[in-house]
């Protein structure tokens, strides 16, 4: 059996073996990943420095935002291309880290509350929202779980971008996020695709040869758009309106729209009514 033929059905296997268990496992905070992402407090905000791929991935991740609300007649005409066009959009940014996003999703007049389990990163990201001056962000450290408790049907809109695949129970976190938003309202979701060409290209090239900071990833937790489809549509009452699948290319740092989801994608989902 060749490598890419063995690691595929490790892949499925691993798969099925996750769906089987992902009801019994209550958490959907993992303590290592917290820590992993709290060690890059220092740097979260430097455009140049191990992070940047997040960072020029925000015009993309802004964009894909405003045009899949601005599809379902959340925005209004007078606000589209503007900058109030997020202006009366209520948006839980899930996973919010330093608040790379965020800030984006409020400097175009969201009203964005960003949630995220390290405090390290959302002290980092209050800090810096403070300088911004912006008033448009409220930051908590805590959980979706701890977050949905007190925010059922909240959410106009819900984000979760870069955050699925360092989930063990995806079951758990997307039913808590469907929970928080409205019935009508949009979840956005950007993440690896669970292919050869993302182990290839995020694990061994990415994290290898340092444009990912090592350690960040583990193949097996990325997910495949039909399985978060089917868990989004099956279990969580919603309809998925796109896939759009995204390229990204460590050399320039610059992401692309493409039509293959072999790397990395961005669904759309409306919660249904």
């Amino acid at each position: 059996m060749n490598l890419i033929a063995k690691k595929t059905n490790i892949s499925n296997s691993f798969f099925i073996f996750r769906t089987l268990t992902q009801n019994y496992v209550k958490e959907t905070v993992n303590a290592h990943e917290v820590e992993h992402h709290s060690n890059m407090k220092e740097y979260w905000w430097n455009s140049n420095g191990p992070l940047n791929a997040l960072h020029s991935f925000n015009p993309l991740r802004v964009s894909f935002i405003i045009n899949g609300l601005t599809n379902m007649k959340k925005i209004e005409t007078k606000n589209i291309g503007t900058r109030q066009s997020l202006e009366n959009i209520k948006i839980l940014d899930v996973g919010c880290g330093g608040g790379i996003l965020t800030e984006a999703l409020a400097r175009i007049d969201g009203n964005v509350t960003g949630i995220d389990p390290s405090k390290e990163l959302i002290t980092i990201a209050n800090d810096h929202s403070v300088i911004l001056r912006n008033k448009n962000i409220i930051y908590f450290n805590e959980s979706i779980e701890e977050h949905a408790l007190s925010n059922t049907e909240s959410y106009d809109a819900i984000v979760t971008s870069e955050v699925l695949e360092h989930v063990s129970n995806k079951y758990g976190f997307l039913t808590k996020c469907i929970d928080c938003l409205k019935p009508g309202g949009s979840l956005f979701v950007t993440t690896p695709n669970r292919t050869i060409c993302s182990w290839l290209s995020v694990i061994v090239l990415g994290e290898t040869l340092n444009f990912i900071p090592k350690g960040t990833h583990e193949w097996e937790k990325f997910i495949c758009p039909h399985e978060l489809q089917s868990i989004l549509e099956n279990n969580c009452e919603c309809d998925t309106i796109s896939i759009n699948g995204l390229s990204y290319d460590p050399f320039t740092n610059r992401w692309s729209w493409t039509d293959s989801t072999d790397l990395s994608y961005a669904l759309h989902a409306v919660k249904r009514i």
